[in-house]
């Protein structure tokens, strides 16, 4: 099958109140992982669809969010926050006349990858699904909203939001991820069907997935057999689990690119850091922000580098650079710091 325009969501607009910060107006999806906002990384993680158009629905904490994905997505505000389907009818007026798919996704999933939403969207696409929502099996599904399937087919049926589960439903092990794919004109059909006629008294957004199946409409789910890449952060404890997971990975792939790290339990790089091949990162070393690095260096133990652009064999060590520009075979350290300054 043909594929056809994407159109994105990301869902930002939570408080996060078990965040437990004393500033009110800081959002759950500003908080960062390795300096870079929450929201960044689904924002990063969706690229991989191409969208024609982005949009980060923003409510609690809306000017931080804003500023985080102002030059990379339309900000749409959600001012009063009423749910998840509330959320969607706001980028509405804009997706009003356009033809293709919506994927919708949550900006507290920072564990997301593009990889995970290119599979979802090969099934949608080639099995010609209306609607297709992401669900995953979890040992402990508390807090999550269950995936109904019929007994003898194992079509889905329904999603119920876990504010709304019996406590046979509450048995169901698969859950609903939150991440939908669905085809824009339906969408559009049926968002002003959604009622607050529920517990929450909120336009719940899964609420389509029985309404389209009860019309007739191709429903489908892709059930995710890793249930990392859906992990959501709601407090500081899971902010600091998926900070491990995020490690990891980008310590892996420079290591298999050609970076050596001495001690990756101790070396802290942002995703979004650039490093040549043949450079050593020495322990207790933090590389954060657009960094651009060469190649042959040699960096720390226990240096800061953020926002650096450097060339090629340079040695840094016990010390911290902020905004500074170095050129070739330069030796900063020990116990220097430079912020806005070019050493060449």
């Amino acid at each position: 099958m043909e594929e056809r325009n994407i159109y994105t969501i990301i869902l930002s607009a939570g408080k996060g109140t078990r965040m437990g910060s004393k500033d009110e107006n800081y959002s759950k999806v500003a908080f960062p992982i390795l300096g870079k906002p929450l929201v960044n990384y689904v924002l990063d993680a969706s690229k991989v669809m191409n969208s024609k158009e982005t949009y980060v629905v923003v409510g609690f904490g809306g000017e931080v969010t804003a500023r985080c994905v102002k030059d990379e997505a339309t900000v749409v505000w959600q001012k009063e926050v009423l749910g998840t389907g509330h959320a969607v009818m706001q980028v509405s007026e804009y997706l009003k006349d356009k033809e293709g798919d919506v994927l919708i996704l949550c900006g507290d999933t920072p564990l997301l990858t593009g990889e995970t939403i290119q599979r979802i969207y090969k099934k949608h696409n080639k099995n010609g699904n209306a609607l297709t929502i992401c669900s995953t099996v979890l040992a402990n599904p508390t807090g999550y909203g269950r995936v109904i399937r019929e007994d003898k087919t194992y079509r889905v049926l329904e999603v119920r939001p876990y504010a709304e589960i019996s406590e046979e439903e509450a048995e169901i092990t698969e859950i609903n991820s939150g991440i939908y794919i669905v085809d824009n004109k339906l969408l559009q059909e049926y968002l002003p069907k959604l009622s607050r006629e529920n517990k929450k008294d909120e336009y719940y957004l899964s609420d389509i997935v029985g309404m389209m199946q009860q019309d007739g409409h191709q429903v489908d789910s892709y059930v995710l057999e890793d249930a990392a890449d859906l992990y959501n952060i709601n407090d500081r404890v899971q902010l600091a689990y998926a900070a491990k997971v995020i490690k990891r990975r980008v310590n892996r792939a420079l290591m298999l690119d050609g970076v050596s790290i001495e001690d990756p339990e101790t070396a802290y790089i942002s995703p979004d850091a650039k490093i040549g091949k043949d450079t050593i990162i020495l322990p207790n070393t933090t590389i954060l922000g657009k960094c651009e690095i060469g190649e042959e260096n040699w960096i720390g133990p226990n240096s800061t580098l953020v926002r650096v652009n450097m060339g090629d064999n340079n040695r840094i060590y016990y010390s911290t650079l902020t905004d500074v520009k170095i050129g070739n075979h330069q030796v900063v350290g020990p116990f220097e710091e430079h912020k806005d300054e070019e050493i060449c």
